[in-house]
């Protein structure tokens, strides 16, 4: 019983620790990786690219910068995909290793959660409580090991279509933004580009700090930085290509 209230004790105080996380940031930001590295991914690419292509003629400039981006779309979100489908296939593998060693190795794995517990503090008769109480029931003691030794704190259904698809329209997102004064014709096309993609890199810097313990000013300055650093590297190859 001991054992059992202190547990509950423990769920209680994550789950209201967990409340006041949401208030303050009502959505937890998962999907933000996928976003945040299609959209990047996208504004440096054919930023790059645009800087370094931008001495073609007009017409073959928008077909080519266009197809960098619809083309860099389709392989971002393909990437996306495999990348994503394999992180579920290993995870879903250790799950399924766990499970096994729990009904095959009983001993090795309770020594696995009281080495666990040891190193969280626990100790004496608490620690055989805890322990004891954990392991009384397979599912109870599946779950411990998939969250105390994987560290999977929830049942998160990673959906690998969703997230290569996310990647993939970020990129073409991103793409799209920086190509804008080439579809326009505006005169010094890539300087505008340029000023786009930093203003963009600027306000994801601003989105990214909402989930991260960076301010806004200097998560939108690592992007920016990032941003200016590619578009050195497209002039660079531009003198380069046509040098």
């Amino acid at each position: 019983m001991p054992a059992r209230k202190f547990l509950q004790g423990r769920v209680k105080e994550e789950r209201v620790a967990m409340e006041q996380i949401n208030e303050q940031h009502p959505h937890r930001g998962d999907w933000l990786r996928e976003i945040v590295f299609g959209l990047n991914d996208g504004l440096v690419t054919t930023l790059v690219f645009i800087m370094a292509v931008s001495t073609a003629a007009h017409a073959n400039l928008i077909l080519i910068v266009l197809g960098e981006v619809l083309a860099g779309g389709i392989s971002m979100a393909l990437g996306g995909y495999l990348s994503a489908r394999t992180a579920k296939e290993v995870l879903d593998q250790r799950i399924a290793t766990e499970r096994f060693e729990i009904k095959h190795e009983p001993e090795e794995e309770r020594a696995e959660l009281r080495a666990i517990y040891r190193d969280k503090g626990f100790s004496g008769a608490l620690l055989d409580r805890v322990v004891g109480h954990l392991t009384a029931n397979d599912e109870r003691w599946f779950r411990a090991m998939v969250h105390d030794e994987l560290g999977v704190v929830e049942d998160k259904h990673i959906n690998p279509w969703l997230q290569g698809i996310q990647i993939g329209i970020s990129f073409v997102v991103g793409g799209l933004i920086p190509a804008i004064p080439v579809i326009l014709s505006l005169p010094q096309a890539r300087w505008w580009a340029y000023g786009l993609t930093a203003l963009t890199a600027l306000v994801l810097g601003a989105i990214k700090a909402r989930y991260t313990h960076k301010g806004a000013v200097r998560a939108g300055l690592e992007f920016l930085a990032v941003v200016t650093i590619g578009t050195l590297a497209g002039v660079g190859l531009s003198f380069l290509l046509h040098g």
